[in-house]
C-alpha cells in the first residue's frame, strides 16, 4: 500500500513538473514574440481588434488554469487572461517597481493625491492601496469596464482612499461601443485636484485630437506645481533610425501629414508615437514644463533608464509640471 501511495506521489509531482514546464514555455513565447517586429507590428495591426483580443484570451486561459492547479495564482492578482494592458514579467512586483519609480522621480509621498489614467486592471493600484496613508488619495480611471468592475472588486485600502471610475469613452482598440468621443471628454475633477497624473502607455493609443484633450485635462486637474508622469513614444532623428534597423519589435510608420505615427491603419489606436515637438508645444500650450531629464526607452533600441519587464522600460518617460 506505502508502494502504490509513493508511487502515486511521484506520478503527481512529474506531472506538476511537466505542466510547470509547458506553463513556464508558453509564457516565454508570449515574451519572444511581442519582441518580434513580424508579429508586433506586421501581424498583430493586420488582424481585426474581436480576433486579436479573442486570441489573446484563448491563450492566457489555459495558463490560468495551469495556475490554480500548481497553486501559483497570488491573492489579489488578475487573472492573466483579463490583462489588457502590456506584458510584464510579474504583475505584484511591477506594480511595486513603478511606485518606488514615482516616488523617486515625481514626488510620490503616502499622502499624495494620485490620478491614475489608463489604471487598467489594477497594477499600479494595488501596489497604491498599501502605499498610501490616510492622508493619501488614490483615483483609478479607465475606459474599459471589465477592468474598472475588477478593480472595483479586489482592491480596497484600508484608509477607504483608493476609487475607480468607468470613462466610458470611445477608443476603437479598448472600447469601441463609448458613448463619448475622447476628444470631448472632461476629467471627473474638480480644477487643482491631484499632486500626480500618472498615464503610463495612454497616449500609444491616443491620436492627437485626443492626444491635445488629455494633456488640457491633466494641466486642469492638477494642483499648482503637480506633476505629470506619462509613458509614450517619442518620434525623434534618434528613434527613426533606430526603427530603420529592422531589430525593433515596434515600427511606427510615418503619416502624409501631423504628428502622430501609427504602427497600422486598421485600429490606428492600437499603436501610435508622437513626435517630440508636438508633446512638448502641446504641453507648453496648456502650461506644464516637461523637465529634464526625458528617460528614452528601449523600444528603438536605446538603453532604459527602467529595468525590462517592470512595465517602463520599453517607452519615453516624460514628467512635466504644472507652474
Amino acid at each position: 500500500m506505502a508502494t502504490k501511495d509513493t508511487d502515486t506521489r511521484r506520478a503527481d509531482g512529474a506531472g506538476k513538473r511537466l505542466l510547470l514546464q509547458t506553463v513556464t514555455a508558453a509564457e516565454d513565447l508570449r515574451m519572444w514574440l511581442l519582441g518580434q517586429r513580424w508579429f508586433k507590428s506586421v501581424l498583430l495591426p493586420a488582424l481585426p481588434r474581436r480576433v486579436r483580443w479573442a486570441a489573446r484570451w484563448a491563450y492566457l486561459a489555459p495558463v490560468d488554469l495551469a495556475d490554480r492547479v500548481l497553486g501559483r495564482r497570488e491573492a489579489g492578482v488578475p487573472p492573466k487572461a483579463a490583462t489588457f494592458t502590456g506584458a510584464v514579467d510579474d504583475f505584484a512586483s511591477s506594480g511595486q517597481f513603478l511606485v518606488d519609480a514615482l516616488a523617486e522621480v515625481a514626488g510620490l509621498t503616502p499622502t499624495s493625491a494620485v490620478l491614475d489614467v489608463g489604471c487598467g486592471i489594477g497594477r499600479f493600484a494595488r501596489a497604491m492601496a498599501v502605499y498610501l496613508d490616510a492622508d493619501g488619495r488614490y483615483e483609478g480611471l479607465d475606459i474599459v469596464p471589465a477592468g474598472i468592475a475588477w478593480c472595483t472588486n479586489n482592491i480596497s485600502s484600508e484608509h477607504n482612499n483608493v476609487h475607480f471610475t468607468l470613462a466610458d469613452v470611445r477608443n476603437n482598440e479598448y472600447n469601441p461601443k463609448g458613448r463619448q468621443a475622447a476628444a470631448e471628454y472632461t476629467f471627473p475633477y474638480p480644477d487643482d485636484t491631484f499632486d500626480l497624473a500618472v498615464l503610463i502607455s495612454v497616449f500609444t493609443h491616443l491620436l492627437t485630437a485626443e492626444t491635445d484633450r488629455y494633456l488640457s485635462e491633466i494641466a486642469r486637474v492638477l494642483k499648482p506645481g503637480g506633476r505629470c508622469f506619462a509613458t509614450m513614444c517619442l518620434i525623434t532623428p534618434e528613434s527613426i533610425a533606430g526603427m530603420a534597423t529592422g531589430d525593433q519589435s515596434v515600427y511606427f510608420k510615418r503619416p502624409s501629414t501631423g504628428p502622430c505615427w501609427t504602427v497600422g491603419a486598421r485600429v490606428p489606436e492600437l499603436g501610435v508615437a508622437f513626435e517630440e515637438e508636438y508633446i512638448a508645444a502641446t504641453c507648453a500650450q496648456h502650461g506644464l514644463a516637461i523637465q529634464e531629464p526625458i528617460y528614452r526607452g528601449a523600444w528603438y533600441g536605446q538603453p532604459s533608464r527602467w529595468p525590462s519587464g517592470a512595465g517602463l522600460g520599453g517607452q519615453d518617460t516624460i514628467i512635466a509640471t504644472k507652474p
